[in-house]
């Protein structure tokens, strides 16, 4: 017996969704089939590839580990053999992962650029946690994913893209709206409008304050960008928000930037892939395309 592309693609599959069952429904396939194409794999590498302890999601072994990047890296390359020549224009579905602020500013409109210069292009953007993006980074079920830090991640290639301004905003009638010489002590007693408490935002603003505030009143919490900006429109208090979220409502007076002279905040945008397999020729322009339209592309 020879090691089929079927099996090839099952064992993928299974490795990326946990389970022989999801694997089949996504291949179109039947799960004794799906079933028989792994075991058979196993058979001719003489190796377990998975194990599924009684009361325990399926497994991938330390073997089916070190093969992952190998076997996705030939898939890879295959159906760019089957889809695409080197001259060929790019086209296809490209799913892009993305922490929720920069789905909801930047991302879109560069999304539309590109697709404007590769009409055969379709763009899936999936906004998640940067936890969540990183697990689908791991499984090879994201090629690339846009994140607000710039950790270092087992398996996981990062490379710093932009720089994001965080800005203090409140409503036009707010009491501290349009007053000069602000200082972070004048923002006392004010409540705020944040991110949930665990979010890297909120931690690092009660970080920024606390030294010379103490902990702050939150009157509004919400795991969306666009609910807090929503909050602070309203008259619920001070938000820190990405100046890109917020750049159209200042331009339209709808909210008021304070200008804190001891206030700061910036956090690296960067970019995200999995670590040592062959990627599609659309998602390497894509990130070529990204990479261009960052800091040192604007350089």
């Amino acid at each position: 017996m020879k090691v089929t592309f079927r099996q090839l693609r099952v064992f993928d599959t299974v490795a990326m969704l946990g389970s022989v069952t999801k694997a089949a429904d996504r291949l179109g396939m039947s799960q004794s089939a799906a079933s028989s194409a792994l075991a058979d794999l196993q058979i001719i590498l003489r190796r377990p590839l998975f194990v599924h302890a009684k009361g325990r999601p399926l497994q991938i072994t330390d073997e089916g580990m070190r093969l992952r990047p190998i076997i996705r890296s030939l898939l890879t390359e295959i159906d760019e053999i089957e889809h695409n020549t080197g001259n060929a224009p790019l086209a296809g579905r490209l799913v892009i992962g993305a922490t929720a602020t920069i789905a909801e500013t930047v991302l879109p409109r560069l999304c539309v650029e590109f697709m404007q210069l590769h009409p055969e292009v379709q763009i899936y953007v999936q906004a998640e946690t940067v936890g969540g993006l990183f697990e689908r980074l791991q499984r090879f079920e994201l090629e690339t994913a846009l994140i607000e830090i710039f950790p270092s991640v087992e398996g996981i290639e990062l490379t710093r893209w932009r720089t994001d301004e965080l800005v203090l905003v409140v409503a036009a009638d707010h009491p501290l709206a349009n007053r000069g010489g602000l200082t972070i002590r004048d923002l006392a007693g004010h409540s705020w409008c944040t991110r949930e408490a665990n979010s890297s935002t909120t931690s690092r603003l009660r970080y920024v304050l606390h030294k010379k505030i103490g902990q702050f009143p939150v009157a509004f919490e919400s795991t969306s960008n666009w609910a807090v900006r929503h909050a602070v429109i309203a008259g619920g208090g001070i938000g820190c928000l990405s100046k890109a979220l917020v750049q159209y409502d200042l331009d339209n007076q709808r909210l008021c930037r304070l200008d804190v002279a001891d206030f700061g905040f910036t956090r690296a945008l960067s970019l995200a892939r999995p670590r040592g397999i062959a990627r599609s020729r659309l998602a390497v322009a894509f990130d070529e395309f990204l990479l261009d339209r960052g800091d040192a592309g604007d350089q």
